[in-house]
């Protein structure tokens, strides 16, 4: 497997990660204020909205470049080597090659019967969902990472791993 073709693969991966957390899970924080009488979001279901967005958004060139998709990765990310800044050096690429190939399209994947569990003192908790791709033939499987909780915003946190662990 090329790098490049590693790297869109894992990018599908944090996605599917992000989409998980739609769902949320029942102990997850309420985040208080807001107004208008509606309900104020919780972390993980503000955390789903602003990465769907930015998975939907990483088929145009802007959307490879943009920093709202970036903030919902933590600054601690790491998995299979990937961190935060070799991640955002990697879009920025394929946002360059994108101006070159306009046909280049991002892997699309969605996550079902997320929840978010198992959090530590450090607010590193466990994220599971469901995966599923489909493209020229529809893959399903499991699917667990961690996510991190500060300042009230869950963000992408990673297996940890400097290598690929599959």
């Amino acid at each position: 497997m090329n790098k490049r073709s590693f790297f869109l693969q894992a990018s599908a991966t944090a996605a599917v990660v992000a989409l998980l957390t739609a769902c949320g899970g029942s102990n997850d924080p309420v985040v208080s204020g807001g107004t208008g009488g509606g309900t104020t979001p919780t972390p993980a279901a503000q955390f789903a909205t602003d990465y769907s967005a930015g998975v939907a958004a990483l088929n145009t060139t802007a959307g490879l470049s943009n920093t709202a998709f970036l903030d919902t990765i933590d600054d601690g990310f790491l998995d299979a080597g990937y961190t935060k800044p070799v991640m955002r050096t990697q879009l920025a690429q394929e946002a360059a090659a994108r101006v070159a190939n306009p046909d280049l399209v991002f892997p699309g994947v969605t996550l079902t019967n997320v929840t978010i569990s198992g959090c530590d003192a450090n607010g590193v908790c466990t994220l599971t969902a469901t995966a599923t791709n489909a493209d020229a033939d529809t893959t399903v499987a499991p699917f667990t990472t961690k996510v991190r909780l500060t300042a009230n915003k869950y963000r992408l946190y990673g297996d940890q791993a400097l290598a690929p662990t599959v």
